[in-house]
């Protein structure tokens, strides 16, 4: 004998088609419809939702042109987008690539002459000089 509240669950699960129904409880779920004449309200709603349910058709999805925008982009595309932002509120990335170099070449040129003193001949230097006397000392250019 099937409860009231089994029959509910199962109409909610595969709904009023019999068919549908598992085919070891077809007869115990007619004979709990038999036994309680309240439940054909609910077989009757549970029909109803069927009907809906299967005329319903989904609208069209271009799943090929989902699946391509939802692809990360490449890192050059990505360097595009930080670099000419699409909002003006974030110019200040363009000028600030801009002026790094600047910056770096700035910051690397005091560096360097702190490091180099006048006094001191470095080893670049004489083979430098080494090399402009060679060059100098004969007819090179002949």
């Amino acid at each position: 004998m099937m409860s009231p509240e089994r029959l509910q669950e199962l109409l909610d699960t595969y709904g009023a088609r019999e068919e549908r129904w598992p085919e070891d409880q077809r007869q115990a779920m007619r004979s709990c419809l038999d036994d309680f004449p309240e439940l054909r309200r609910q077989l009757f709603e549970a029909r109803e939702l069927d009907l809906i349910l299967d005329s319903f058709i989904p609208a069209e999805v271009d799943l090929e042109q989902r699946i391509l925008e939802a692809l990360p982009s490449s890192a050059l595309d990505r360097m595009l987008n930080w670099l000419l932002p699409p909002m003006p509120q974030l110019w200040w990335r363009p000028a600030m690539a801009a002026a790094l170099p600047l910056v770096l070449g700035l910051a690397l040129g005091v560096e360097s002459q702190k490091l180099v003193s006048t006094d001191v001949v470095t080893d670049w230097e004489l083979q430098e000089r080494s090399l402009l006397l060679t060059a100098t000392e004969g007819d090179w250019y002949e």
